[in-house]
C-alpha cells in the first residue's frame, strides 16, 4: 500500500464518484479504478457500493476513511517539519552561558532575537562557569556557549571571539576615589579583593592577578565568591572592592551602593567567545553563531 493509493481513495470517496475524483486527480478514471480495486485486493474486503449516480463507502470503507483520512495531513506536516529542520528553523538547540555572560548585550540581544526569528526552534539555557560549558560541548551535552576564554586544547572544538569586553573596577559607592573616573591597580595594591575562585572562572581570575603583577603589585584577595552577582552585593556590603567584567555595571540599578571605575591600564579586558564543536552539522548551531555575530555588528554599528 502507497500513499498514493490513499489519496485516490479519499478522493473518490470524497467525490462520491469515480469520474469525479479523477477529474479533481488529473487521471483517467480506467487507472483510478484499477489502483482502487488494488487498495481494495491488498485489504481483502471491498471499500465501496456501486450505485446509480456513483459510489458511497461500505462499512469496511468507512472504517478504513476514518482511520486513514488524516495521513496526507501528517505527511504534509512531516515534509514542511524537515525542511524546517534542514534549514535549521526547527528543533532544540541547547545553549550554555556563564553568570557574567547572561548581562552582556550580545549574548541578551542575541538570544532575544534567535527566539523571535526562529519561533519553531526551542532553546533550552544552561549556566556553568566556562570549564564545565567547553566539557559539556564537547561530549554533546550542550550544542553552543557562551564562555570566557580566548583559547582551547581541545581539537574537537572551535573557539567563536565575539569580543573584548573591558574589565572594569567595582568600589563600594562611599569612597576615596569618587572624583576620579579611572583608577589605577597600584591605588587598589591595599585593598581587600573579592575575586572569583579559580576553579570557577580561570581566564578572568588570572588576567586580574596578570594585571597586578604587569602593575608591579600584587592583590590582597580576602574573599571569593562563585557568582560575580553575589561579588556585587558584597562590594556593596563594604566586604571589599572588585574588577568585573564592564557588563556587570547593569546591576548597579539593582544592586545600589556600589560605583563603577574604568582600569587606568592598558589590556584589562575578558574575552567572550562562542565554543561549538567542529565540522557542526547542525543548521540550527551554525543559524545560532551566525545570529550573534549579526547582533554584534548591529551593536558595534549604533556605538
Amino acid at each position: 500500500m502507497e500513499l498514493r493509493h490513499i489519496r485516490y481513495f479519499l478522493a473518490v470517496a470524497d467525490a462520491k464518484s469515480f469520474t469525479y475524483a479523477a477529474e479533481m486527480l488529473g487521471i483517467g478514471q480506467p487507472p483510478l479504478s484499477i489502483q482502487i480495486r488494488d487498495l481494495e485486493n491488498e485489504i481483502g474486503t471491498k471499500l465501496f457500493h456501486r450505485i446509480a449516480r456513483g459510489v458511497e463507502l461500505t462499512s469496511a470503507g468507512t472504517a478504513f476513511y476514518d482511520a486513514v483520512k488524516v495521513l496526507p495531513g501528517l505527511v504534509e506536516e512531516a515534509k514542511s517539519s524537515a525542511l524546517l529542520a534542514s534549514r535549521g528553523e526547527l528543533g532544540v538547540l541547547k545553549v550554555g552561558f556563564t553568570s557574567s555572560s547572561a548581562f552582556n548585550s550580545v549574548v541578551t540581544r542575541s538570544i532575544k532575537k534567535f527566539k523571535s526569528d526562529y519561533k519553531n526552534v526551542s532553546l533550552q539555557l544552561d549556566e556553568a562557569h566556562t570549564d564545565n560549558l567547553i566539557k559539556a560541548v564537547e561530549n554533546g551535552a550542550i550544542d553552543v556557549a557562551f564562555v570566557r576564554t580566548d583559547h582551547l586544547y581541545s581539537e574537537l572544538l572551535e573557539l567563536h571571539l565575539i569580543l573584548q569586553e573591558p574589565l572594569t573596577i567595582v568600589l563600594p559607592e562611599q569612597n576615596p576615589y569618587i572624583a576620579q573616573s579611572h583608577i589605577t591597580l597600584n591605588q587598589l595594591a591595599n585593598e581587600e579583593m573579592i575575586l572569583c575562585p579559580r576553579d570557577y572562572s580561570v581566564h578572568l581570575h588570572d588576567t586580574i592577578v596578570a594585571l597586578f603583577e604587569k602593575a608591579g603589585c600584587v592583590p590582597t584577595v580576602k574573599q571569593t565568591a562563585p557568582q560575580l552577582s553575589s561579588i556585587i552585593n558584597l562590594v556593596s556590603a563594604g566586604i571589599g572592592v572588585s574588577i568585573v567584567p564592564s557588563s556587570m555595571k547593569a546591576m548597579s540599578h539593582a544592586s545600589s551602593g556600589v560605583a563603577f571605575y574604568d582600569i587606568a591600564e592598558e589590556g584589562a579586558y575578558i574575552p567572550l567567545s562562542i565554543v561549538s564543536r567542529v565540522h557542526e552539522r547542525s543548521p540550527i548551531v551554525k543559524k545560532f553563531i551566525n545570529n550573534v555575530a549579526a547582533t554584534q555588528a548591529e551593536i558595534m554599528a549604533v556605538e
